[in-house]
């Protein structure tokens, strides 16, 4: 849980401070399955287990009130895995090596490195690069490219106003990726994939939750899907998939307002 929360503050973090531009998505450029240089380091981070995230506007007291009402429901959801965004890795690594690239696998640092800014040289035109400067964790990692896909939030989500919930809980996963060339810090590959969706039918069938659970894992197969489409290499011209940031998975509708709070 710590985790979790670590990775959320994390992002809503980098999402406020400062004034700069977002990061457009970038989809992969495919001069990375020609190139000469075929070391790719993949590093992949997640939270320890799914949790359910709190939404809205809620006080202090409401917390206390909101997680005596939730146990249950949080319970079950901690005690599932993550196992299907955690194969991407293994899947990964077979399809980069069938095309000649030698993966090693990277842990992801319990502190992040300190890295001075990487200013674009051309702020006007397509070419991306990272806002931090990687290039020179190229010699301590051994690799031409980084790869890093982060879970940023997995699990459930569930608005609330105050202690009252305002709708049913909804299965969330989210993945934020990016590809960067180690020796230009340019940005191969940007996406922050977004997954979410309520059951399908009653949502609470407590203690097992099995519309809510199967839910997750669905969400969770989509973004990991999504990951491998995006970096999937593209023969005879085919046209890239760009993942648009943000982009949000609505596959069922909410339940009628009588069958949403608890």
């Amino acid at each position: 849980m710590k985790t979790l929360l670590r990775l959320s503050f994390a992002a809503i973090f980098a999402a406020l401070v400062g004034c700069a531009t977002p990061q457009v998505p970038v989809p992969l450029d495919q001069t990375f399955y020609t190139a000469d240089k075929k070391t790719v380091g993949l590093m992949l981070e997640a939270p320890e287990k799914p949790g359910l995230a709190l939404e809205g506007n809620i006080g202090l007291l409401d917390y206390a009130i909101i997680a005596a009402a939730t146990n249950t429901l949080t319970s079950h959801i901690e005690g599932q895995d993550l196992g299907e965004f955690l194969a991407v890795a293994e899947e990964l690594s077979h399809s980069l090596e069938s095309e000649g690239f030698q993966v090693v696998r990277l842990e992801a640092p319990e502190k992040a490195p300190k890295l001075a800014k990487f200013k674009d040289p051309d702020s006007k035109d397509t070419t991306y690069f990272a806002a931090k400067d990687h290039r020179a964790l190229a010699d301590q990692y051994k690799v031409d490219y980084l790869l890093k896909l982060t879970a940023t939030s997995a699990g459930l989500a569930r608005p609330y106003y105050g202690f009252i919930p305002t709708d049913a809980p909804r299965a969330i996963f989210n993945v934020h990726g990016e590809m960067i060339d180690m020796s230009s810090n340019q940005l191969l590959w940007y996406s922050n994939i977004s997954h979410s969706a309520y059951a399908s039918g009653e949502w609470d069938e407590g203690p097992s939750y099995p519309g809510l659970t199967n839910t997750y894992y669905v969400v969770m197969n989509k973004a990991k899907q999504d990951v491998l489409n995006a970096l999937a290499k593209r023969d005879g011209g085919a046209e890239v998939l760009a993942l648009k940031a943000g982009e949000v998975d609505e596959e069922t509708e909410s339940p009628e307002a009588e069958s949403q709070q608890q």
